[in-house]
């Protein structure tokens, strides 16, 4: 080897430099091709990075419900599909080219350009103004920031039309709050100048201090009631606990809450006398307040002048499919057309006079209509001006329910409304405590897990509870909603409503308010027919003293035609007047001339000034 490596030396030394060489490019080929991979695959680990964050960015900027514009000295430099959206905010045109002509375009009495000017040079400021256009609200406001040493204008509009509304709700509902207990409470008020005026040697009557102790109570119950409507408004707000509920019990119940109501004596109420019927789902309150509700409206409106059939009102109720209809019919003043589409809003009311008589806060049928929305019902009503009102309600029955819930169940999903929300809550209780009571070992499993799920745990929650009614089965989630809404009709008395009525109107309570009551009506018609004779007495002294009351001379006549004759100066007055129920000598207005001229005279002057002096000391 030795020998050979002498003899060839040269050749040996190319041989190796060449795989030196061979060895060196190779390696130089495989560490660049690694190289270059790596570097391709950081490439695209950043790119694809760069997609994924700016895809991000893009939806929550495009979804976020907020309009973007951002402007640079040279125009816009973006914005975002949201304004795109905002029809009402641009008005069918295009976004603003510039600042300059956006400030020209939403300046409206708003200060918007002059608060910009004020601020061109601050970057730590922001504006805010609002933007009315199409019955839209609009709230602008424009950042100033810097990038690059480039000034950046970033506009952003939010459509505040639904917060502005909830604002002016609010201080409509806290406007008519003060109103409505401010009679009541000046009433009640009152009562301090008649209490102040009691000393022992100026002691009330029983009669005077009667009148204002019902006046105070009047107005109590008043406010009393004003104040439930409030809070049973703010309850429909708000998630409540529902249950299986019979109709039947709940008519009774809202008759017997309305036997004092003033004026129910004078209105026959025709209740069903079959009490049994499918079962509903709700809240029993808030249920029982659209019947006492839909009552008390048709009682309060149900006199009206000339009318000749006595007060009448008529609640029926009729299973309709899936649904149950309570129908309370009247033959009250009734609705005008034009005016039966404001009856569900909040404090209108049909009488626009002004007029307090029939009470009330104006938001009755505004809460009959917020209950059924929340129960997923529906409310119809038919009127005719002095015709009558009726009201139909359409309730869902607790069966169609909760079958409703549990084909949901079955796709997987809990309905988002809360209505069916509640339902599903309901069923999940009565699942679980079926699936044990009822030894079902293929459904207490999942029952227990369902219950281990924390509260706040919605999706869990919802996934599991979908699993757990699935697991029942068709036939043992049938016998579990039969059991729910099986009514034994045994368990009722269908007079039992009937005896609880008949017993309130023999209580001595009922008798003593009722007593009340026709004192007070007394004394309104009293004032009433003092006022209108009044007003009658005055009209015929203005009658007497702008006609001409005798000529000037009076033709001689024969004893015989005097005898026969007498002048009527003005028609004669039928009707007799009468104060604090005593009479009063009324002057005659036919006057006697077969005397002598002078004493004529001096008659007719005595009426005319007795007239006058009633008058004026009226």
């Amino acid at each position: 080897m030795i020998a050979f490596v002498t003899s060839h030396f040269a050749l040996c030394v190319v041989g190796v430099c060449f795989l030196i060489f061979a060895g060196l490019a190779f390696g130089y080929i495989v560490g660049n091709n690694v190289y270059n991979h790596n570097a391709d695959e950081e490439i695209d680990n950043v790119i694809n990075k760069l997609r994924y964050e700016g895809g991000v960015h893009n939806s929550i900027i495009n979804n976020v419900n907020l309009g973007i514009i951002t402007y640079d000295p040279n125009g816009v430099v973006y914005y975002n599909r949201t304004v795109e959206l905002m029809s009402s905010f641009l008005g069918g045109s295009e976004v603003p080219k510039t600042i300059t002509e956006f400030l020209d375009k939403y300046e409206q009495n708003n200060h918007l350009k002059s608060d910009y000017l004020l601020n061109v040079d601050n970057t730590d400021t922001e504006i805010r103004v609002n933007y009315s256009n199409d019955g839209k609200i609009f709230e602008i406001k424009i950042l100033h920031r810097i990038y690059n040493e480039t000034r950046l204008d970033i506009v952003i509009i939010d459509d505040i039309t639904q917060i502005k509304d909830d604002e002016r709700r609010q201080k409509d509902l806290a406007a008519n709050v003060s109103h409505e207990l401010k009679t009541p409470l000046t009433v009640i008020r009152a009562s301090e100048f008649f209490v102040n005026g009691i000393s022992p040697d100026n002691m009330p009557s029983y009669d005077e201090v009667k009148k204002w102790g019902d006046r105070i109570v009047t107005n109590a119950i008043r406010m009393q009631d004003i104040v439930q409507d409030f809070l049973t408004l703010s309850m429909c707000q708000d998630t409540v606990p529902m249950t299986v509920l019979d109709i039947g019990n709940i008519i009774s119940r809202a008759l017997s809450s309305v036997q004092e109501y003033p004026g129910r004596d004078r209105v026959q109420i025709n209740a069903p006398k079959d009490m049994y019927y499918p079962l509903v789902f709700g809240n029993e309150n808030l249920i029982m307040r659209i019947v006492i509700n839909l009552l008390t409206n048709a009682i309060k409106y149900m006199p009206y002048d000339g009318k000749q059939e006595p007060d009448k009102i008529e609640i029926t109720v009729s299973p309709v499919g899936d649904r149950i209809g309570i129908e309370v019919s009247d033959n009250g003043r009734g609705v005008s057309q034009k005016d039966i589409g404001y009856l569900f809003e909040r404090f209108f009311r049909v009488d626009t006079s002004g007029s307090r008589d029939a009470g009330g806060s104006g938001i009755g049928l505004a809460i009959v209509k917020d209950i059924i929305d929340m129960h997923d019902g529906t409310i119809t009503v038919n009127s005719e001006l002095y015709q009558g009102s009726s009201f139909t309600v359409m309730l869902p029955l607790a069966a169609g329910v909760f079958e409703s819930v549990y084909e949901d169940a079955k796709a997987g999903v809990v309905s988002e409304k809360p209505y069916y929300r509640t339902a599903a809550d309901f069923m999940a209780v009565q699942a679980v405590e079926a699936a044990r009571s009822m030894g079902y070992d293929d459904v207490t499993g999942i029952a227990d897990e369902y219950e281990a799920i924390p509260q706040g745990e919605k999706t869990l929650r919802d996934k599991k509870f979908a699993e757990l009614l699935t697991a029942f089965g068709d036939d043992r989630y049938i016998d579990l909603v039969d059991e729910l809404t099986y009514i034994d009709p045994d368990m009722l008395d269908e007079d039992e409503w009937n005896e609880d009525v008949e017993a309130e109107d023999d209580a001595p309570i009922v008798a003593e308010i009722e007593a009340r009551e026709e004192i007070l009506r007394k004394e309104q018609e009293e004032a009433l027919r003092l006022e209108q004779e009044e007003r009658e007495r005055k009209e015929a002294a203005r009658a007497l003293l702008t006609q001409q009351i005798l000529p000037r001379s009076v033709p001689a006549k024969s004893p015989e035609e005097i005898k026969k004759e007498s002048v009527t100066v003005h028609p004669k007055e039928e009707k007799k007047s009468k104060s604090n129920g005593k009479k009063t000598k009324k002057t005659s207005l036919f006057l006697d001339l077969t005397g002598h001229s002078e004493d004529n005279n001096m008659e007719i002057k005595s009426a005319v000034k007795q007239v006058l002096d009633e008058t004026e000391g009226k």
